[in-house]
């Protein structure tokens, strides 16, 4: 199990060092698409649809069906569009955004009605929007993000994000002792968060530090800047990970899915991601 874990866990920072290295040579800020167009790609149209799936599967062990496809086109819609929109005015990405998401709620209530029934049909819009904000949005502030600095900004901050995963399991593991929620995530503990946000803060000053020293001006952060973007970050993916327990409790599963050996699927793996997308977005951009 964690032969799988390390395998996968290497894996993936090995793929994600391959694209944010490809994409900032690619990238020469010039134009609507150039920036950020190949992490753009990859998050559209593999992670949001693999995340959708994984999503109306849980909910479907709930009880609640709805259309794959709405849920996925809907998600990957909100998310272009607020890639596309922070390239020229990030503005206009709240109203374009929420434009979207007006038109896929009004595709899910096409889609659930067309047995010409009820039955449903609220759970199912609920479903759609859920999966189109959860998948769509947050990932789409990510993407926001690289269209106002470099790929490496992105990087690091997923980076102490994952720090903080890395801090906690390890003091938790050492000298956890008393649990945090032990009704929703029993392996959790109070020592372990502290040792995600102090692993967190200290990674968030070390990559800000190595921006003043590595990249252009437009990349510096102040030191203090980037260890309370980690001590934020760790206490909101400590959030995003409660969150995506519950859903797995509720829809009565150990791991999403599958997919990835060790880690379980592609919640699993984002799920303290995703929550510090707005906050990522807010803080650097």
């Amino acid at each position: 199990m964690l032969k799988h874990r390390l395998f996968s866990g290497i894996s993936l920072v090995c793929l994600l060092l391959l694209l944010v290295w490809l994409d900032e040579v690619c990238a020469n800020g010039e134009g609507l698409l150039a920036r950020g167009l190949l992490l753009a790609l990859f998050t559209i149209g593999l992670v949001i649809p693999l995340l959708v799936l994984e999503l109306s599967a849980m909910l479907a062990r709930v009880q609640v069906r709805l259309n794959t496809w709405v849920a996925v086109l809907g998600a990957m819609g909100l998310c272009l569009s607020m890639w596309l929109t922070a390239a020229v005015d990030a503005t206009y990405a709240l109203p374009v955004g929420l434009t979207v998401l007006v038109l896929a709620l009004a595709c899910a209530f096409l889609e659930s009605t067309r047995g010409r029934g009820t039955r449903g049909v609220l759970a199912a819009m609920a479903g759609t929007v859920f999966c189109v904000v959860y998948a769509g949005g947050l990932l789409g502030f990510w993407l926001m993000l690289r269209q106002s600095h470099g790929a490496w900004i992105l990087f690091g901050a997923i980076l102490t994000v994952k720090m903080s995963d890395i801090g906690a399991y390890a003091v938790g593991c050492s000298v956890g002792r008393h649990k945090l929620i032990p009704w929703l995530s029993p392996k959790k503990t109070w020592e372990g968060l502290a040792g995600g946000v102090v692993t967190a803060g200290l990674s968030g000053g070390l990559l800000a530090w190595a921006s003043l020293c590595m990249l252009p001006e437009s990349d510096h952060f102040p030191i203090w800047w980037g260890a309370l973007f980690g001590v934020l970050a760790a206490l909101l993916g400590l959030i995003g990970d409660l969150l995506a327990s519950a859903m797995k409790r509720d829809a009565g599963l150990k791991d999403s899915s599958t997919i990835l050996p060790g880690l379980g699927g592609i919640v699993d793996t984002l799920d303290s991601l995703l929550l510090v997308g707005p906050l990522a977005w807010w803080m650097l951009h």
